[in-house]
């Protein structure tokens, strides 16, 4: 998928067990917070340090990050975290 045909995040969540993106076009896409045990176990002012761009979306403190393709479907998550 081209830069500009990627779905845009505006704003990042993180609550009721998941990571909620909003992205540009107003579309809300969740995915499990166990999938990424390193955000999970962080604290709540580290889950709320991000940066967000057309590629992922990065937590600098955790120094790490989660691809876009995970949110949009191209990249499956582990068959023991989907939900």
């Amino acid at each position: 998928m081209s830069v500009t045909a990627r779905a845009i995040p505006k704003s990042v969540s993180i609550h009721s067990g998941r990571v909620w993106v909003t992205l540009e076009d107003q579309r809300v896409i969740g995915l499990p917070l166990a999938a990424f045990p390193w955000l999970e176990n962080a604290t709540p002012e580290h889950q709320q340090h991000y940066r967000a761009n057309p590629i992922s979306i990065y937590w600098p403190d955790l120094e790490d990050g989660i691809d876009m393709e995970y949110f949009t479907g191209e990249w499956p998550l582990p068959a023991d975290v989907e939900g």
